[in-house]
């Protein structure tokens, strides 16, 4: 959880940190099954979900980010939701998403994760609470870098925004996210006999 969370932040390329925050999230889903509880479990089991969802639309996001630019480093970035503001809305969704803001899917996963291992496990759970606080440190850090601010190059300027079909591909993704996460009982109602089964077998 840590060693991800904190890899993460010293990266420069937006590749890498997601890379890194992705053993974070991982992490943080073991932590959940060790929990040995039903909610630490079916947090796990949601985390998993999001994780995919969310992972998806990020790498992708940086995919077409280097298809029209040529770079994901962060001294090649700066100032693209000003040509691109339709990625830069989505990528600013999905990371909310992995930083477990609620109204998003990442909200549910995260919070059952910590308040089983916090109710079983003290000090694991304040660790698990403080990378998610690195976690959201890092994202917001990277994402002004990359986004905002005067645009470093001509190449950012006359760079197209989404198309309709990355678009549509796009907004699926947000969708699930926003579903799972204004309706989590959604995903907690198909997993509920099969993690209180799971629970009571051990």
């Amino acid at each position: 959880l840590l060693y991800g969370a904190f890899a993460a932040m010293a990266q420069t390329n937006l590749r890498r940190m997601l890379a890194f925050s992705s053993i974070s999230h991982v992490g943080l889903v073991l932590l959940g099954i060790a929990a040995f509880t039903q909610q630490g479990l079916q947090g796990a089991i949601f985390q998993l979900l999001n994780f995919v969802v969310v992972s998806s639309g990020l790498f992708l996001l940086t995919g077409l980010l280097h298809h029209r630019l040529g770079s994901t480093d962060i001294i090649s970035l700066g100032g693209t939701a000003r040509s691109m503001p339709l990625l830069s809305a989505f990528f600013l969704l999905f990371g909310l998403a992995a930083m477990g803001i609620p109204g998003t899917s990442g909200f549910p996963a995260e919070f059952l994760i910590l308040y089983a291992v916090i109710t079983t496990h003290t000090g694991a759970g304040l660790a698990a609470l403080a990378t998610v606080i690195v976690g959201a440190a890092y994202f917001i850090t990277l994402y002004r870098r990359a986004f905002l601010g005067p645009a470093s190059s001509s190449a950012i300027t006359q760079a197209d925004d989404l198309q309709t079909r990355e678009l549509f591909i796009v907004g699926l993704f947000a969708i699930l996210i926003l579903v799972a996460g204004l309706y989590p009982a959604s995903v907690l109602n198909v997993i509920d006999a099969s993690t209180q089964g799971w629970i009571n077998r051990l």
